[in-house]
């Protein structure tokens, strides 16, 4: 696919304690995104952004982080990704060899399963690789095999169904954004499997064996679910909540991710009026999150601005959300992101 050059920070709301225990958080490195802030639009009037006109790119130092326990700092030229179980020929694979796959750019969302509600755990990137059809089929599944255990150089352990890991579009990856994997992010291999939460896909990955019994993951074993399949959401990302509005038109946009399902329409309701219909902006995959944009007409006075998507398959948001505390557990969130803010 084209590859994007834009790059914009991602706004969107703070972290919160139930994003927290999944271990995901904002960045540490001073960015505006791990304030809160963004070049996408302001709390106040004056800072209002124009609506994107393009797909955006998340910085890589603006994606949130997930780990569990301190980061490991891992030597490349030492290390090795085994891959065994039940397969017919394992392989302990070097950094060079892992790079001698034809190599993958595509622009894929990443999210947590506890972003909370119009949280900002969830970005877009420029991911670069390889297709891992290519090594399945250089090991040799063998057909008992009915799930794939993962394991890093931080002993975070999970696993998935087979048939997550052989549908097509999985990614082993080393490349964020055209630049090598930081460490933060899990050099220098991770994966990509399309339509779940970033914690069925680890970081710093060193261990994929296939296997034909249960295993319950470090996150699965407190509760969170052991599929992580993502769910319909959407997110205001302008205006935030509580935020000084000027009267007249104000830019009201956000994203939009369903995982392997494509967004098929995404609506604002201004208080209790009708559901109106945004304008989207989409990439050929479904793996890339909708941006949606609609020209509201402020008059004085508070506001709730809430906004729903409906995917392909039919359904639609349709709860809404009490609390941003606690949302997501323990699948991730379907419910409605609505805030309250002040014009004139």
């Amino acid at each position: 696919m084209t590859i994007l050059t834009r790059r914009a920070f991602l706004k969107v709301a703070g972290v919160t304690g139930a994003a927290l225990i999944t271990g995901c958080q904002v960045p540490d490195d001073g960015s505006p995104a791990a304030a809160g802030g963004s070049s996408a639009g302001g709390a106040s009037g004056a800072g209002l952004a124009p609506a994107p006109v393009e797909i955006l790119i998340t910085p890589t130092g603006s994606l949130y982080i997930q780990s569990y326990s301190s980061r490991p700092t891992v030597q490349g030229e030492s290390w090795n990704l085994n891959v065994h179980g039940l397969v017919e020929r394992p392989r302990a694979l070097t950094l060079a060899d892992v790079r001698s796959f034809p190599k993958v750019e595509e622009l894929r969302t990443l999210e947590c399963i506890g972003n909370p509600v119009g949280g900002s755990l969830i970005g877009n990137i420029v991911w670069g690789g390889f297709a891992a059809q290519a090594l399945w089929d250089d090991v040799g599944i063998l057909p008992e095999a009915t799930r794939a255990r993962f394991e890093a150089e931080d002993d975070y352990s999970t696993s998935v169904e087979m048939k997550w890991i052989a549908q097509p579009g999985v990614l082993l990856v080393y490349e964020m954004n055209g630049e090598p994997l930081p460490t933060a992010h899990g050099y220098p291999l991770r994966i990509l499997m399309p339509g779940l939460y970033g914690q069925k896909m680890p970081k710093w990955i060193r261990e994929i064996e296939f296997i034909n019994y249960d295993h319950v993951g470090y996150w699965e074993s407190r509760g969170w679910s052991d599929v992580a399949s993502v769910q319909t959401n959407s997110i205001i990302q302008q205006p935030r909540e509580l935020g000084g509005l000027p009267q007249g038109s104000v830019p009201v946009f956000g994203v939009a991710f369903a995982g392997l399902r494509r967004i098929a329409r995404v609506d604002v309701r201004l208080d209790e009026g009708d559901w109106l219909a945004a304008e989207l902006i989409q990439a050929e995959s479904p793996l890339t999150w909708t941006q949606w944009a609609f020209d509201w007409p402020a008059d004085a006075g508070r506001h709730r601005i809430a906004v729903r998507a409906s995917d392909e398959t039919g359904f639609v948001q349709s709860t809404e959300a009490e609390s941003i505390l606690s949302s997501s557990y323990p699948d991730g969130t379907d419910n409605i992101h609505s805030v309250v803010v002040s014009v004139g």
